[in-house]
This record gives C-alpha cells, sequence and structure tokens, in this order.
C-alpha cells in the first residue's frame, strides 16, 4: 500500500512513500490524535513530567495537533496549557482526549483551519467563528465573560481563560 504525504500550508511539499514508517519525517510520527483510545492517549501521557500543550504539540508524542488546534480543548478541559501533566487527574485528562477529537472532528468536517489549503487549492472553513478562547485576546469568555488572555507558552502564544483555567 502506498501514501502520499502532505502539508501545503507552511512547507509546500508532498511525498509518496510505499512504507510510511521508513520515510525520515513521517516515519518518527506518533500515533494521530484521532486514532488514540482513551486508555493509548492516558498511557502516552503516564510517566511525562511536561506541560500538557508542549506535550500535544509534539508529533513525535501524538501526531495532528497543531497550536490553532490545541487552545479550545485545553479551555474545554478546563486545563491551563503550562499545567505540569502529572497533576492532571483521570477524569482531566479524559475530558481532554474528549474535546481534542470534537475539535480536530470539527475542523476536518469544515475542511480544516481556513489557513491550510488542500491539494486542488481550497481554503478550508474552520475559521475564527469556531474558537471559543483561541486567538480571542481581550474578548470575553464564553463561560465566564473574564477577558481572554494571551500567554507565552514556551515558543508559541496560548490563549486562556484566566478564571476557568487556573494554573494551580
Amino acid at each position: 500500500m502506498a501514501y502520499c504525504v502532505c502539508h501545503h500550508w507552511w512547507f509546500g511539499y508532498s511525498h509518496f512513500a510505499h512504507d510510511p514508517a521508513a520515510h525520515p519525517m513521517v516515519g518518527r510520527l506518533g500515533p494521530h490524535a484521532l486514532d488514540l483510545t482513551l486508555a493509548q492517549f492516558e498511557a502516552r501521557l503516564a510517566g511525562r513530567r511536561g506541560s500538557i500543550k508542549a506535550f500535544l504539540l509534539d508529533q513525535a508524542r501524538v501526531a495532528g495537533i497543531g497550536n490553532v488546534y490545541v487552545q479550545d480543548p485545553l479551555f474545554k478541559a478546563r486545563i491551563h496549557p503550562l499545567r505540569a501533566i502529572p497533576s492532571l487527574s483521570d477524569a482531566e485528562s479524559a475530558t481532554l482526549w474528549q474535546a481534542l477529537r470534537e475539535t480536530l472532528r470539527e475542523s476536518i468536517d469544515h475542511g480544516g483551519a481556513a489557513f491550510e489549503v488542500n491539494l486542488y487549492g481550497k481554503r478550508g472553513g474552520w475559521d475564527e467563528s469556531f474558537f471559543l478562547v483561541a486567538y480571542r485576546e481581550g474578548l470575553p469568555c464564553p463561560n465566564c465573560s473574564t477577558p481572554v488572555a494571551k500567554i507565552r507558552t514556551g515558543s508559541t502564544a496560548g490563549y486562556i481563560c484566566p478564571t476557568c483555567q487556573r494554573l494551580p
């Protein structure tokens, strides 16, 4: 079986591979987020010490979650992006897993993010109108009306509700 690996938004490349595991880029990817069961997701979190957002953005751990796709699932789960993985309860991990799945499926259903372009040159339809807190700095939180804050989370920005996503 052959696979086509595409990412045209930033890098603009397509690769054709008979064996994706042997491909120098794709072979390093972890399983796609939508392919993980809750038990598999929790197993990947087990023993990790860093922040939950850094883990989720690490494509070698879980593939398919970019910065635009991580903001709202963390908000839905009421988890601060800098929160240490060992501090998450089983219920929080399960809520986060479900929120990630919902967000990724919603984006896929709309053809991907508005800044992404498919092989046919068509832009996705998942845009800021779907975002709860992502990229909505200063706008009211949909839960409590506290203004959404922009924070630094390593090399990326994060968007949180300071009331709903407290850092313990």
